[in-house]
């Protein structure tokens, strides 16, 4: 299961969990999934999604920037397990741990495996 952590400073505020097939939006407008009420964050500042296996952090052109894990995110980047993404005063930490996947072993390479999520 992936999810984020939501923190200022050291302190933790709460945990949202990222829904395979649903989009996360991030920034200071009131619908937002992350609601983040600050002057310096955009009204619809970022949003997290995931396409095929992949989580990916996407900035929409926010006027203070979205960084992951320091670095300036242009466009949008891949997410990997405990990646730290900056919005001005907030941290998010993105934790994907896979156990919700059932590792598949055979012993025929031809056999087929269906996969279900």
């Amino acid at each position: 299961m992936a999810k984020i952590i939501l923190k200022i400073m050291d302190r933790n505020l709460r945990e949202i969990v990222l829904y395979k097939d649903a989009v996360t939006t991030i920034g200071r407008n009131p619908s937002s999934n992350i609601h983040l009420e600050n002057p310096a964050v955009s009204r619809s500042h970022a949003k997290i999604y995931r396409q095929d296996w992949i989580f990916y952090i996407e900035d929409l052109k926010s006027s203070n920037g979205t960084f992951l894990n320091d670095r300036k995110v242009t466009w949008k980047a891949g997410l990997t397990n405990n990646d730290k993404i900056t919005i001005a005063k907030y941290t998010l930490i993105f934790q994907d741990h896979r156990s919700d996947y059932e590792e598949v072993k055979t012993d025929n390479p031809d056999d087929t495996v269906i996969i279900k999520m």
